[in-house]
């Protein structure tokens, strides 16, 4: 994940100039038990949300890690979320908690490298916290916010979605070879064969508009393998919710894949069925993995939080649903289940 090595050495710097947001945080909602008692001190919690660059820059094709393999660029104009119900428990005692219910709509698009301050806890008991938060559907009671369009926060209300992710692939000699028994080709010429033995087409521009509920809970995070934060007497300290941008290409689940992450978008190219340089949701529900050419050895299934894997509709939920970190490269389990990238 491009740029975050580096920004976890900036985070004390940024943390403390950060504390004074807190200030001007624009809802609050907090409930549980968290106050401190009699001989033991308290603090106050600032939870940012924090976009991965590869959401505000896009991914594009090399050979660095980061970079997509085969050759296409990827570039977001849209990417929408509902994040929030932001909890913490005291890790030496569980009874000990504060939550945060808020939920918002946020284009993370928008957020600012510094990240977007909208969630505050006051009066943890000093010690170390778990810190866990979630992306649920927008549909009961969400907030939008200023960066998201009227139009957009209807469309994820009431339709009770998670994400609404717009963008584009781009690629100078880009093809797509969709699977023969689906593909409805009309007069598009074409333009030779992939490994698998598809028929392939030129197809240059493709863009992609998915609306999608992937409700998905995050925690407890870790950094490093130290878990959540700590609360020292009169401080406050500042969390980030991180979303990434980059498990849509990845080749299977961090969990399932043995031989490391790579990012590749051939599959998303071929999944335009009617070469109409858009991919839409009925197109990737009538695709299974099995029938897609790139979906061979080099992509591994496994530890996926969706199982099994019908169509590559539920492979994009599933990918969403993996997204969630914390404080950049910190690992949060989803829905209970390990996760490492």
């Amino acid at each position: 994940m491009k740029g975050f090595i580096n920004r976890r050495k900036e985070w004390n710097m940024n943390k403390q100039r950060l504390i004074g947001i807190g200030s001007i945080l624009a809802v609050l909602g907090i409930a549980g038990c968290a106050g401190d008692e009699a001989g033991e001190g308290s603090g106050n919690l600032t939870v940012l949300l924090e976009s991965e660059d590869t959401i505000t820059g896009g991914l594009d094709p090399g050979d660095e890690t980061e970079n997509i393999k085969d050759g296409w660029q990827v570039r977001y104009d849209k990417f929408i979320v509902a994040v929030g119900d932001v909890e913490v428990h005291l890790s030496t005692d569980e009874s000990v908690d504060a939550h945060a219910e808020a939920v918002f709509v946020v284009d993370l698009k928008t957020v600012p490298e510094s990240g977007l301050p909208l969630w505050n806890l006051t009066n943890l008991r000093t010690g170390r916290w778990e810190f866990n938060y979630a992306t649920p559907g927008a549909g009961d009671g969400a907030t939008r916010h200023e960066s998201v369009a009227q139009a957009d926060f209807d469309q994820m209300r009431t339709n009770d979605l998670t994400y609404l992710v717009v963008g584009n692939l781009s690629k100078a000699d880009g093809k797509s070879c969709p699977p023969p028994s689906l593909a409805v080709p009309g007069t598009a010429t074409p333009s030779g064969m992939n490994a698998a033995g598809h028929t392939c087409y030129a197809n240059t521009a493709i863009t992609f508009n998915f609306g999608v509920n992937a409700e998905t809970t995050f925690g407890p995070c870790e950094v490093d393998g130290i878990p959540g934060f700590s609360i020292a007497d009169g401080s406050t300290q500042t969390v980030a919710g991180t979303i990434h941008g980059d498990h849509i290409v990845f080749n299977g689940f961090p969990e399932g894949d043995e031989g490391g992450i790579l990012r590749r978008a051939q599959w998303l190219a071929d999944c335009d069925l009617n070469l109409d340089g858009t991919v839409t949701k009925q197109e990737l529900e009538a695709i299974a993995p099995s029938a897609l050419g790139e979906i061979d050895s080099r992509y591994q299934l496994g530890g996926s939080p969706i199982t099994p894997l019908n169509n590559m509709w539920q492979y994009v939920t599933a990918q969403l649903k993996t997204q969630g970190h914390m404080n950049g490269e910190g690992e949060c389990p989803f829905d209970g289940m390990a996760h490492e990238d």
